[in-house]
């Protein structure tokens, strides 16, 4: 496996950064404390990025943020992943209909990024931002990994506990077509460790936490296998997909932000609303909806 360049790593861990902070604006000096890159060498990517125009820099304040040549690519990007425009319509939608929040995802490398909110934030959804980027960690991605290569499923099952229930998670995934989350004390902890993370992406400490919670999860009952009509249920988010042209998840629909105690009824109520708006998302994108 060939080592990456470091030069084009750093550049993206910047563009990434800024990226998770939309509304700031950094002081050189900021982005290379946050990011523990050398001064010289940020000044470097800077003084390039910024000539290219995809960061901005403004000099009486003498800070940066993203610039428009980032809005070129991305308007490219929409053209060649149309299932993105109609996902965050499609999201701003169920928000009003719902009165709940909904969040756009899309696999990035190991990581899950989250592409588009709609609806003001709650109090019982999760604190992450457009940009924000969490890990494809189990049991994060299972509505991502039901319908994945079995190879890459495997993988993503190897990264968690042994001997848990994910796999028949993933079973009940594909079966109703969306997946359900649970509260609980250590999905909110995660909660609170994203936020943090997006502030200073490479503390050591932060990830340690992170790790620890989704192990925790993991080996919990969080994603949930079947409906059990004889109790109810605190859910943290439900997630449907978006198919793309092979029949794979290339996108989440999200549902979060729920009020405490929702039936099963309620659940699966929620659960096909999203799940009947990713098919629809799916068939106007052309995506391939397996059968």
């Amino acid at each position: 496996m060939s080592r990456p360049a470091l030069a084009a790593t750093r550049a993206i861990s910047v563009l990434n950064f800024l990226a998770a902070h939309p509304d700031d604006a950094f002081t050189l000096s900021d982005i290379a404390t946050r990011l523990d890159i050398n001064v010289a060498s940020t000044h470097a990517l800077l003084t390039v990025l910024a000539d290219a125009g995809y960061v901005s820099r403004q000099q009486r304040l003498r800070t940066f943020t993203l610039g428009p040549s980032v809005v070129a690519l991305g308007s490219a990007a929409l053209e060649v992943h149309p299932a993105i425009d109609l996902a965050r319509d499609a999201a701003r939608d169920l928000s009003t209909e719902l009165d709940l929040e909904i969040a756009v995802t899309a696999l990035a490398g190991d990581d899950i990024v989250f592409l588009a909110r709609a609806g003001a934030h709650r109090a019982r959804g999760i604190a992450v931002h457009v940009g924000q980027r969490v890990p494809l960690v189990p049991p994060l991605g299972a509505v991502f990994m039901a319908w994945a290569d079995p190879a890459v499923a495997a993988a993503w099952l190897a990264r968690g506990p042994a001997n848990n229930s994910l796999d028949a998670v993933l079973a009940g995934v594909r079966g109703r077509g969306y997946s359900v989350a649970l509260e609980h004390d250590a999905r909110r902890g995660l909660g609170d460790a994203l936020d943090h993370l997006a502030d200073a992406p490479i503390e050591a400490g932060a990830r340690e936490t992170i790790d620890t919670l989704l192990a925790s999860l993991a080996e919990r009952e969080y994603q949930l296998t079947d409906l059990d009509q004889r109790r109810t249920y605190d859910v943290s988010m439900i997630a449907a997909p978006v198919f793309g042209a092979t029949g794979e998840a290339v996108l989440a629909l999200t549902l979060l932000g729920f009020q405490q105690g929702l039936s099963p009824e309620q659940v699966a109520t929620f659960g096909e609303r999203i799940r009947d708006a990713g098919l629809v998302v799916s068939k106007q994108s052309k995506g391939q909806i397996p059968a």
